[in-house]
């Protein structure tokens, strides 16, 4: 039966054959990774898709088929319902008709990418009686932009295009592509839109391209002198050019170029239908000209108003219609943000414009529970449980008010005592915090900051917290934390977080006997674990490209930021003596973080990169970073073939008897940290709401002190011994993506290079034993986590 279902073919009429493969040969003069680009996108232009196989050989969802197929020559509907979750899969039939329309989308796409004379082939060979599709694609030579001249009808508007060109995305010497010449007519529309031509539109921008090359005519009256140039061209490898003349027509079109002035704005902040309009029921508000008509009046007008850029009396602009419902769905008091903008006769002809603003809110309140369970590399068992709490709309002003109660505990499993299963777990540590922010979506602050920071496009952050982690048979630690800050965004790109205050208070009110032993003999640990104040301020950029069109498949992410602490307290220092006065020493620092990363996506693949460096500088009374400030390696989001704060300071290797409990944490105040992944799809499952997928990574880095200890020989920063000193690790992963809503991921890491290990340049390939099991328990264990790693 199993080998009968197998036969993909049978099932299938005599004369016909089964899609088995589709390949696509393409010779272009593009660059390897770009060539890669391209062919993936040509392979999707194909219509016909082979069955899927497993694994490449297997085709599971036609073997499923074939099982049942006579059931579903009974019950069509069964057959429907199961072709459409996508458990089973018809047989594929070449369709000569398909193989003909997927080469001329190949044909249209090459052409709108600039390639206008590439050539497009096909073959079919059938072998028992399934068919291979071959794909011969010759892209020929990209033309690129020559000269760009615009043409329009209108003097004004010629003017301002014309003052916008640098920002086009046309420039002589690059490749032209159709989708960039779109881009450039709505960037035309937007430029205009934007100077009060309301009803300009991108169709009346067209741009044309002119492929012949008129500087190889040198003698018009000789055509056969004009052809040896043309080959000689060719012949030298010059790519040919294109010249585009851009023409703005809309003269005949009545009032485009007419510039519009905003007549009115209405503003329903809990609208439920067209009767609000003229319901005489509605409590009104009028503010600087804008109407407010409410059911029941729950947020401040001024706090509306604030996000909304079309005022009465104003040009229209797209960018302010754009920022408005932006800033308006960013307040969180909202299911939807409606914005209409239309002509009114009944208003002046120099304001014709009527904006109306349609909203609907959303519960004020929200409370939610989280439960989690967890394993770990240092602990066997973790639970936790957060409680949270939100307020939209404090003080009717539109400020958010989040605040969180958790707690967990982490145990240990004794695996060898002689007791009961639930009697071998042991506390390891336990921890509870509380934190509460506010969110006020506007600029607080002194006025010289309004001069540096757009108070418009500023969120102001308070918070305030307090945290207590239990380390049983070591310490307890107290941590009260209060910030403020702001964040803005400079544009769809860039980002910005800045915090002119921040305070840290750690406290130490209990230190068990022996780890007070330890500390006494150590001094870079007794100077970690100290009682002390942290007081400073920092300033982070972030740049993402991810959801830039243009950038689908090359993108970036970019977080830097630095960091200052100490420097306004050994000012008051001078003038009063805090040690005494607080009863706490303060930590002086300077950090700086750099988290960059890029993506490449292919069809069904990712590769994925990240490369992290974070320096501290402890300075002046200071001699290491605060605990809370210093960095670590290892675990699910790092060096996966470490467990986590369990490997470095740089070559540091600990020699004593107990290592696993000498050191709570390895961590240090520099840390340089690179990965990379290769991410690809596996098997799709219940129609590819559910997907499996794996991973190959390569992860390495370490942490170094800034400054050399006793304590830990070879664990401070040399550039010379950067080589020996960084920690290398591969592996694999599976992924279980659900509905693209989270993954949960396991990847196994393993070591190939231990900073620690003083042989073969510290390469322990020879170390490597996949067969003992002593080895697989402790350097191949699974590290389980939610999300991807970055």
């Amino acid at each position: 039966m199993f080998l009968g279902a197998c036969n993909t073919t049978r099932h299938i009429s005599d004369k016909d054959c089964l899609l088995r493969r589709n390949s696509l040969q393409l010779a272009s003069d593009r660059t390897l990774t770009n060539k890669g680009e391209l062919s993936d996108a040509l392979s999707s232009l194909i219509i016909q898709k082979p069955n899927t196989y497993f694994l490449g050989v297997f085709p599971y969802k036609v073997w499923l088929y074939n099982g049942r197929y006579k059931r579903y020559q009974r019950d069509t509907a069964a057959e429907k319902f199961q072709l459409k979750i996508k458990t089973v899969e018809r047989p594929v039939i070449y369709d000569s008709i398909l193989a003909e329309k997927s080469k001329q989308h190949m044909q249209g796409y090459l052409f709108n990418q600039g390639y206008f004379y590439a050539e497009v082939n096909d073959t079919m060979v059938c072998k028992r009686r399934k068919a291979t599709v071959r794909y011969s694609v010759k892209t020929g030579l990209r033309y690129l932009i020559n000269r760009i001249s615009l043409d329009a009808d209108d003097s004004a508007v010629r003017a301002i295009v014309e003052a916008s060109m640098l920002q086009s995305p046309l420039k002589s010497g690059t490749p032209f592509a159709m989708s960039i010449a779109d881009e450039e007519r709505t960037r035309i529309a937007n430029v205009l839109q934007n100077h009060g031509y309301f009803k300009f539109s991108s169709e009346f921008v067209h741009i044309e391209a002119d492929t012949f090359n008129k500087s190889l005519l040198h003698d018009v009256e000789n055509p056969f002198e004009s052809a040896l140039n043309f080959l000689a061209q060719q012949q030298a490898g010059r790519k040919p050019t294109v010249d585009l003349t851009i023409r703005i027509r809309a003269e005949n079109v009545r009032d485009a170029y007419k510039r519009f002035k905003i007549g009115s704005l209405h503003v329903y902040p809990d609208f439920v239908s067209r009767a609000d309009i003229h319901d005489s029921t509605m409590e009104e508000h009028m503010l600087d000209g804008a109407v407010f008509r409410y059911h029941h009046y729950y947020v401040h007008d001024r706090v509306l108003l604030n996000q909304i850029f079309l005022r009465p009396g104003q040009l229209f602009t797209q960018d302010d219609y754009d920022q408005s419902i932006t800033k308006l769905n960013g307040l969180g008091l909202f299911q939807y943000v409606q914005l209409y903008v239309r002509e009114d006769s009944t208003l002046p002809a120099d304001r014709s414009l009527r904006v109306t603003v349609l909203m609907s809110p959303v519960k004020r309140y929200d409370v939610s529970v989280g439960l989690d369970v967890t394993h770990g590399q240092t602990y066997s068992l973790g639970s936790s449980i957060g409680l949270n709490y939100r307020n939209r709309n404090l003080g009717r002003g539109g400020n958010l008010l989040s605040i969180s109660l958790n707690g967990g505990v982490e145990l240990g499993y004794d695996s060898i005592a002689s007791k009961s299963f639930l009697d071998r777990f042991y506390l390891l540590s336990r921890n509870v915090g509380i934190n509460a922010t506010i969110d006020f979506p506007k600029f607080i602050a002194p006025n010289f900051l309004g001069k540096i920071i757009r108070p418009n496009q500023t969120h102001t952050l308070l918070g305030i917290g307090s945290s207590l982690l239990d380390r049983v048979n070591y310490f307890t630690l107290i941590n009260t934390a209060l910030s403020l800050g702001y964040n803005w965004k400079q544009d769809s790109k860039k980002s910005w977080d800045f915090s002119p205050l921040f305070v840290n208070v750690l406290r130490l009110p209990y230190r068990s006997g022996s780890f007070q032993d330890l500390l006494n003999s150590n001094a870079y640990l007794r100077n970690t674990y100290q009682e002390i104040l942290i007081e400073g301020e920092n300033l982070y950029f972030t740049f993402s490209n991810q959801n830039d069109p243009i950038a689908r498949r090359h993108y970036s992410y970019v977080h830097t930021g630095i960091e200052e602490a100490g420097a306004l307290l050994g000012l008051v220092n001078a003038a009063i003596d805090l040690n005494h006065s607080l009863g706490l020493r303060y930590s002086q620092y300077a950090r700086f973080e750099l988290d960059a990363r890029h993506y490449i996506r292919r069809h069904h693949s990712m590769l994925a990169t990240r490369f992290f460096s974070g320096v501290g500088i402890p300075y002046d009374k200071s001699s290491v970073l605060p605990y809370v400030k210093q960095y670590f390696v290892g675990g699910p989001y790092s060096l996966r073939g470490w467990r986590v704060r369990q490997l470095g300071p740089g070559s540091y290797q600990d020699t004593s008897t107990n290592a696993d409990v000498s050191f709570i944490d390895r961590t240090g105040d520099i840390k340089l940290e690179a990965n990379a992944e290769f991410r690809f799809d596996m098997i799709p499952l219940f129609g590819g709401s559910l997907h499996i997928n794996g991973a190959i990574f390569l992860d390495a880095g370490n942490i170094w002190l800034a400054k050399p200890s006793n304590d830990y020989p070879g664990g401070e920063f040399r550039l010379s011994e950067l080589g020996h000193d960084l920690a290398i690790n591969t592996g694999f992963g599976l992924r279980v993506d659900i509905a693209s809503l989270f993954v949960i991921r396991a990847d196994w890491g393993i070591p190939i290079k231990a900073p620690n290990y003083a042989q073969n340049g510290g390469w322990v390939f020879d170390q490597i034993r996949p067969g003992d099991r002593n080895w697989r328990a402790r350097y191949l264990m699974p590290v389980v986590a939610i999300g991807y790693p970055f």
